[in-house]
């Protein structure tokens, strides 16, 4: 499955990396792409993919990162 997220508070590579990093810690994760440029993440993961976990853990990095479903 394919899941596309907002987070409006990337605004630099490291951000990306945290947040690529804080997600290899599920194992449901496939894979993920954070385009800092348009602040999007893109997940691929498995059908068990426990979102509201993820988005927790990613939320509590910084005040910053909120997670918005894409429009």
């Amino acid at each position: 499955m394919q899941t596309i997220v907002t987070i409006p508070g990337i605004h630099c590579a490291s951000c990306a990396a945290l947040i690529k990093d804080v997600s290899s810690e599920f194992p449901s994760i496939e894979s993920i792409d954070v385009n800092v440029d348009t602040k999007k993440v893109t997940l691929e993961h498995a059908d068990d993919f426990d979102m509201q976990a993820w988005a927790k853990e990613i939320e509590a990095l910084d005040d910053k990162y909120k997670i918005l479903p894409t429009t």
